[in-house]
């Protein structure tokens, strides 16, 4: 019961007793009267911690926003949320192992130890002052630390409670506000005050440690480095605090690319590592600690590529594991640090303010992604090529794929992120099979089996082709990177995408044309995920209410039409994950295009309304013309050479 760090060691050997108000302690340590060197210290740390410094630095956008009594009130009672998947204790102590998940998800378990309850019920309590929910955090945090001992040095992916990213979660975002909420309530006694912080000392040591990579270092060190500002009573706390700062500024130039994208190319993990970094920035700010311009500048960079890559709602694009909530929310909480910033003004006052980027469309070089788009208002046409790099973590086998939203629709979209389980719809939100690119011989892309990651990759780019211009814009790459669990890369597939932004008597419109070459024949699927509610077929083409696939007309022994909609055998096809919680999924169409052949070039176009009535292209993947036939009778002749 209790720290696995004794009385004996912590103020025998750990603490810093030339600090006012500790000098008895290693005498009363060397005489065993650890109660006395409890009440010494507890002392102490009340007076040491600044309340009003270190809530007043809380991100002014999170900090005063109230919780409903209800969500206080279910916490004091042991009822926790989870995953979205809610969970009553009862008047027993929390099983911090606990599961209650249909198939043992093991997510649940971890994210318990986050204490995020714990946030509310502090909330709550600023904001009402009633003792309960300070009783009923120290009733919990008692229970978690007789319970969930420190481990041993080990891998910091292992533990349920120990995980070195729950432990940086919960030194960088939840412990320290809550400490400096209720660290004078009679709740919070000597015993546990001092135990409490002999469980930050072991935090800090794991973290310093055990630290991983990624994202997660990322987190690990905002942690850290919070315990070496907040407690300077401990002897370890300016090497942990050097520790994080430096860790933190060399990873900058290992996790993000030159062009502002953090490397693991998901627009949720992008905006979880600024958080760690402003979290920190906020706290070093607020305690006099000198911010390397590097933090400065690189961040405000990543923040204004969230812009850049926006859809016309104001929303990111699902990339990889990413979601697709406001972009005011994801820079929200760092934008006081920025109000300089023209763009960032921009979008956080609602276009009132500031002014939207010079440029309209965007290309990531090094990140091999383009977002082209029409202009910036919210009926405007954007366009979305995933040509880059498999990333360092949270990949989806996505190569290539084409995103759009037209009319105030997010209408081609993919199979967006799921709870990282292992059900079939994780797998399926993973696969190529989820996203708009193609299959082969039912076989999607396999990066993830012998890509490596390695630092040196953060300089080199893509190798995507682009041209911008007034009225069109062009990008292409290439997947020659191995399909199915054979990583066959006898095929390669070409992806060249025309997106038209200003021909006269049409909406916007684009042309997408793949490539494929191989070895020998195989059975191609081109596939396009449509969120809509209709959809109806005429030969090749789809019609769906805000968009239409039209394809060239080509034998019956080379190309048909397939569409699939919340399948489940013999695989999984058309799904759309509302969010990354168990089981909530739903229905959308899925379409292929089946192609057989060896070497064949596919021409798709995405056109808005009827104003484009078909496409005339050979298969001849040498051929580089295409003809759209228009409503009025006239067509438009085009020669991919001129384009890109």
């Amino acid at each position: 019961m209790g720290t696995r760090l004794t009385d004996a060691k912590f103020f025998g050997e750990l603490i810093d007793c030339t600090l006012p108000g500790l000098e008895e302690i290693p005498a009363l340590a060397a005489k065993e009267d650890y109660a006395a060197c409890r009440r010494l210290f507890a002392v102490h740390v009340r007076q040491m911690l600044q309340p009003e410094v270190y809530l007043n630095s809380l991100n002014p956008n999170t900090k005063d926003v109230s919780q409903t009594s209800s969500s206080a009130d279910e916490a004091v009672q042991n009822k926790v949320l989870v995953c979205e998947i809610p969970w009553d204790f009862g008047d027993g102590p929390i099983d911090w192992f606990f599961n209650p998940t249909y198939n043992g998800y093991p997510e649940w378990t971890w994210q318990l130890s986050r204490h995020m309850e714990w946030i509310i019920m502090a909330r709550a309590y600023r904001e009402i002052g009633d003792k309960k929910y300070a009783e009923a955090t120290a009733r919990q945090l008692r229970s978690w630390i007789d319970q969930a001992q420190a481990p041993e040095a080990c891998d910091g992916h292992t533990t349920l409670c120990w995980r070195t990213i729950e432990a940086g979660i919960r030194m960088g975002q939840c412990w320290p506000e809550v400490l400096h909420t209720f660290y004078k309530s009679p709740a919070f006694d000597d015993d546990l005050l001092t135990d409490w912080c002999k469980s930050v000392w072991e935090h800090g040591e794991r973290l310093s440690r055990d630290f991983t990579a990624a994202n997660w270092l990322i987190m690990e060190m905002n942690g850290l480095g919070h315990i070496g500002i907040l407690f300077p009573c401990f002897k370890a706390a300016k090497e942990w605090y050097t520790m994080a700062v430096e860790k933190m500024l060399e990873e900058l130039g290992k996790q993000v690319y030159a062009d502002g994208f953090q490397y693991e190319l998901s627009s949720a993990y992008h905006n979880v590592v600024i958080r760690n970094y402003v979290d920190l920035m906020r706290t070093m700010k607020a305690y006099g600690k000198e911010i390397p311009a590097a933090y400065s500048r690189t961040l405000e960079d990543m923040m204004v590529l969230n812009v850049k890559i926006m859809r016309p709602n104001r929303c990111l694009p699902n990339i990889n594991d990413g979601r697709l909530g406001p972009v005011t929310q994801s820079i929200g909480a760092f934008y006081d640090l920025f109000e300089g910033n023209e763009t960032l003004r921009w979008v956080m006052t609602e276009t009132k303010e500031g002014r939207a980027p010079e440029e309209t469309s965007m290309v990531l070089p090094y990140a091999g992604m383009a977002a082209l788009r029409t202009g910036w208002g919210e009926d405007d046409t954007w366009l979305f090529f995933d040509g880059g790099p498999f990333g360092k973590a949270h990949q989806h086998e996505d190569k290539l794929q084409v995103l759009f939203h037209a009319a105030g629709k997010y209408i081609l979209t993919e199979g967006n992120i799921y709870a990282y389980d292992s059900s079939e719809m994780r797998k399926y939100v993973l696969s190529t099979r989820g996203h708009n690119s193609v299959l082969v011989d039912g076989n999607g892309q396999n990066r993830h089996a012998s890509y490596r990651w390695e630092d040196g990759d953060i300089s080199k780019t893509s190798g995507l082709q682009s041209r911008l211009g007034d009225t069109v814009d062009a990008v292409r790459a290439v997947y020659n990177e191995g399909y199915g669990e054979e990583q066959d890369k006898s095929i390669t597939h070409e992806r060249s995408v025309y997106f038209f932004k200003k021909e006269e008597g049409t909406k916007p419109f684009a042309v997408i044309v793949d490539r494929l070459t191989a070895d020998k024949e195989h059975d191609y699927a081109v596939l396009w995920h449509l969120d809509t509610e209709k959809l109806a077929m005429n030969g090749l083409h789809v019609q769906a209410e805000e968009l239409r696939l039209l394809a060239p007309e080509a034998p019956m022994e080379t190309a048909g039409l397939a569409v699939e909609r919340g399948v489940q055998h013999p695989d999984w096809q058309g799904w759309f994950a509302n969010s990354g919680t168990q089981k909530d999924f739903r229905p959308v169409y899925a379409v292929q295009h089946r192609l057989h052949a060896k070497d064949i070039r596919w021409v798709t176009v995405l056109s808005q309304d009827d104003s484009i009535t078909g496409v005339e292209a050979s298969l001849d993947v040498n051929d580089t013309k295409f003809t759209l036939k228009k409503a009025d009778g006239t067509a438009l002749v085009f020669d991919e050479a001129d384009l890109l």
